[in-house]
């Protein structure tokens, strides 16, 4: 496992680095954060959860969070037997309603946690990743809305007003990145 990782990362400098804790039931979980851009997918059986930067046009899907928090890497966690696209063609219609057309792999969050794994957790431990990739937006089916605590709501915004946030953990570097493999693509 450990040579897949290294020889994962080999080559790769990271956009973004943060070290942030976040909360697993009753347990405290803090984490190494790194954002890479790359369009090489991760090892599979270190793939935790899926996420995209949604562009509709001119615009691009923003989430808010139960602080109000915006983000604009919306997906989630994979389910077992799920591949990558999967999970990510079921999160993002679960949390923004919208199905997904044209698809690619634009980076990719790595985590490492540094702290002992909790019980019951199911997750790979202690080195994951997120792939992030670029989605255009196909249909909108509003009904496909789940809403949870994670993702509170979702509304879509002028990249060019976007682009200038103060985003975080390589988002901005992240949305860059869609923009120049959407107009590759064209």
């Amino acid at each position: 496992m450990e040579s897949t990782l290294k020889q994962f990362l080999r080559g790769k400098t990271a956009v973004s680095t943060q070290s942030p804790t976040w909360q697993w039931h009753n347990y405290p979980r803090r984490l190494h954060q790194q954002t890479f851009l790359s369009s090489d997918l991760p090892p599979d059986e270190l793939t935790s959860s899926a996420r995209a930067i949604l562009l509709r046009g001119n615009e691009v899907m923003v989430i808010r969070d139960f602080q109000n928090d915006p983000y604009i890497i919306p997906g989630g966690r994979r389910e077992p037997g799920e591949t990558v696209m999967d999970t990510l063609r079921r999160e993002l219609l679960g949390e923004t309603g919208w199905s997904v057309g044209t698809t690619a792999v634009i980076g990719t969050i790595y985590f490492e946690h540094l702290t002992p794994k909790p019980p019951d957790y199911k997750y790979p431990h202690p080195h994951f990743f997120w792939p992030i990739f670029v989605a255009q937006a196909d249909q909108f089916y509003p009904k496909a809305i789940q809403p949870e605590k994670h993702a509170v709501s979702s509304e879509v915004r002028l990249i060019s007003e976007v682009i200038a946030w103060d985003l975080g953990d390589g988002q901005i570097e992240l949305l860059k990145a869609a923009l120049n493999a959407r107009q590759g693509a064209t």
